[in-house]
Parts: C-alpha cells; structure tokens; sequence
C-alpha cells in the first residue's frame, strides 16, 4: 500500500519592516519628495504675493487688522527666514541625501556583482552575435577600444563606456544639496540692509528692515564724497552715480563710482547704488537771524518752538511753500508760509517776526547692502548641476558581454539609453568582429 502525503503550500509572510526602516524609506520617497516640493512652492509664492519686510503701519494699509494678525502669526512678512520654510527645506535636504545615498548604494552593488550571464541570457538580449573563429584577446581590445574592462573570468569578459553616467543624477543631487546649503549659510550668516548717504556724510551702520528695523555695524564706515543724477529730455533719470569711500582705521582704503549694476565689493559686502531722493531745507529769518531748518527738524531757542512737517513744490500755482508746526502759549498749531507771496512768507510767532526766505533741496543716496557668505557655494552648486545635466544628456552607459562559446565567441550588448546609437555602435563592432573571423 502506498501513502500518499499532500503537501500544502505554505504562504510566507515576509516580516515586518522596523519603525526605524519604514521612517527611512519615507524619508527617501518620492512621495515625500513630492509633499515638500508643493510646501516650498507654495511658501514661494506666498512670499513673493505678500510684501517682504515691511513695517506694521504698510501692512495695515493693504490689509485688515485680522489679516495682519494672521501673517505675522504665520511669518508670511518674512517667509524666506521663517521657522517653518527653513524646516521645509532642512527636511528637503534629508530626503535628498537618504534619496542620494540610496541610488549611490545601488549603484556600488551593481558594481560588485558584475559577472558574465548565462547564454541563454545574453541570447535573450536585443543585440547579440557569434563569432565562427575565436578571436585573441589583444583583437577584442582593439575592436572594443574605448572600452574597459570591469570583469574577467575564464567564462568571458565583461567591458564598459561612459559609466560616468550613472552619476548624473547624483551629481545633480549633490548639486542641489550644495545649493540648499549656500542658501541656509546665506540666510544665518548674511544680511541685507539700507543707507541713506548725502553728500559729505559718513555712517558706519546699515538699517535693517522688517517690522523693528534695526541697526547694523559694518566694521567700516562709507563716506559719500559725491553725487550726481543726469536725466533724459522728460524728465526721466538717465543714470545716477554715488562716488564713495571706504574708511577703515581713519584711513581713506578705497574709492569706487558706484553706479546700478556696478557695485562696490568690500570684505565679501556688496555695496549697491538702489535709488535716490532729495531732502529740502529751509532758510526763515527769525527774529532778524537767518536759519536752516530741514523737514521734521525741531528749531528751540527764546520762546520759540517750530518744526517744518510738511514740503510742496507748488501750492495752486503760487509756488513752493512749506507747512511750519509751532507752539502757541502751549498748543500745537500749523502754518503754511508761501516763499514767493509777500503775505503769505511771513508770520508773527510768540511775537518774534519769522519770514521764509528760500528752500533748498539736498540730493541723498539710497545705496543697499548686503552681505551673502553662502553665495560661492550656491554658484559650485549651479556649476555642479550644469556638469550632471551634461553627462546625462551626452554620455550614455552601455556594457559589452564576451563568452567564450565552443570555437567562437557570442557577444552581446546593452545601454540604459539612447539606445539607437547603441544598435548603430554595435552593428558597426559585428562588422568588426566578422572581418577578424573570415
């Protein structure tokens, strides 16, 4: 009698991923990469919608008191240096690198296990041939010139071209890295801020913008030694240019023209020429002395307290006049003194005859500077990425088989792309190898 013993065919549960590897495997998703991209672009646009850096009272002129709250709550006045838009991108640079070393370790394994396939597999690939006759080694070295060698057994051979392409994309990851850290060193160590120059100031502080602007010491001081503004035949600016000295130590160390798009550089600063305006001053004869006073400037002497607040070119065709605050018996009070209408450019003020004589109108300077360590990093980056784009559009990988077969050799060949020149390279290597043999 004869047993007959079934066996059942068991289903084998692969065993469950660590909490540790399914994080890692998320990490290095495309899936995540995807989320964090959509986060970016939208704080992107969000930062380039609303205004940057701007003060309290601008915002509230653009939006409500609710809205207002909400931005600055969120740090929509200032995405590129917010909490959250530095997380996004610190996040998008560990994907990355999971992502790069990934593909690295892939590539490094591939490497590794290099042999000759079966013949039944290199029949089964899309170019492949015999040869009749074996054909010596130093004839396969010079048919397949170009070519190296990256495996050999007494099986056969296997050769290789272009292998830089596999690092293309990780060229092009390590670039992206490079840029992503210029930007953070950029953000953490840099700084960009404003100076108002007339001609003959020197200041050795910036102002910082934002909602609490603030001042910043250079380490040196800029003096304006000049400046001219040339305009068109309407009336529109032609080209403006500061004239400019760096003073370190006390001592004069360089002087520059600096005009837009042509900057004054100093110990990795970059000074720009950004706008430029007037500030007027005002001559009034007070009480028979003649004084300048410039706008929001408090005067103070005897009984008398003013300040110009407000300044027009022309007031109804009547010609420049200037809106003088002053104080009456302890109460604010406001005048309009018109220069070129005699009863208007004179006024009695606690009982001290004042007379506008004539305004003048100071040209400033407007000159941004800032202040980016990260910046040649960004640029290896850039510099990076164009070599990765390089090698994956114009070099290809593609690998040549060799096994020795009976009396001859079969050969076969495959490329992970551009796969068209490939077949003409490699009708032209048949061709080779059949003139050999006959």
């Amino acid at each position: 009698m004869s047993v007959t013993k079934n066996k059942q065919t068991e289903q084998v549960t692969p065993p469950e991923k660590s909490l540790f590897k399914s994080l890692q495997d998320f990490l290095a998703s495309i899936k995540f990469s995807i989320i964090l991209l959509s986060c970016i672009a939208l704080g992107s646009i969000l930062g380039t919608v609303i205004k940057q850096g701007a003060g309290r009272d601008e915002y509230l002129s653009l939006y409500s008191e609710s809205t207002y709250r909400i931005i600055t709550l969120l740090g929509l006045n200032d995405v590129y240096h917010s909490a959250w838009f530095l997380a996004l991108l610190f996040l998008f640079a560990i994907n990355l690198t999971f992502c790069t070393v990934r593909r690295f370790k892939s590539i490094l394994r591939a490497d590794t296990k290099l042999s000759v396939p079966e013949e039944g597999a290199m029949m089964a690939m899309a170019m492949n041939f015999r040869t009749n006759t074996t054909v010596d080694d130093t004839n396969i070295a010079a048919i397949l010139k170009g070519y190296q060698i990256v495996y050999s057994d007494v099986e056969g051979r296997v050769f290789q071209k272009g292998a830089l392409s596999k690092y293309g994309v990780l060229l092009i990851h390590t670039s992206i890295m490079l840029i992503l850290i210029g930007g953070f060193v950029g953000l953490i160590a840099g700084f960009k801020g404003f100076m108002i120059l007339q001609k003959g100031d020197i200041k050795s502080t910036i102002t910082l913008g934002g909602e609490r602007p603030r001042e910043k010491p250079l380490g040196f001081s800029l003096k304006c030694k000049d400046f001219q503004v040339t305009f068109y035949p309407n009336g529109a600016p032609k080209d403006y240019v500061s004239t400019v000295e760096v003073i370190e130590g006390g001592k004069a160390i360089l002087e520059k023209q600096i005009r837009v798009n042509d900057p004054l550089s100093y110990k990795g600063i970059q000074v720009y020429q950004a706008s430029y305006g007037n500030t007027p001053s005002f001559s009034f004869s007070i009480g028979g002395e003649r004084v300048s006073i410039k706008v929001n400037e408090t005067y103070r002497k005897n009984n008398i307290v003013m300040m110009p607040i407000r300044f027009e070119q022309n007031i109804h065709n009547f010609g420049p006049g200037v809106m003088v605050a002053y104080l009456d018996q302890g109460e604010p009070r406001t005048v309009w003194f018109l220069k070129n209408i005699e009863r208007f450019n004179e006024k009695d003020i606690q009982g001290i005859p004042v007379r506008f004589m004539d305004v003048q109108e100071d040209l400033y300077t407007g000159l941004s500077v800032s202040k980016d360590p990260g910046i040649w990093i960004v640029w290896t980056g850039f510099a990076f990425i164009l070599f990765g784009l390089y090698i994956n559009f114009f070099i290809y990988y593609r690998r040549i088989y060799v096994r020795c077969s009976g009396n001859g050799h079969l050969i076969a060949g495959v490329a992970m792309k551009n796969k068209e020149a490939f077949k003409e390279e490699f009708e032209k290597l048949r061709r080779k190898f059949d003139g050999i043999s006959s």
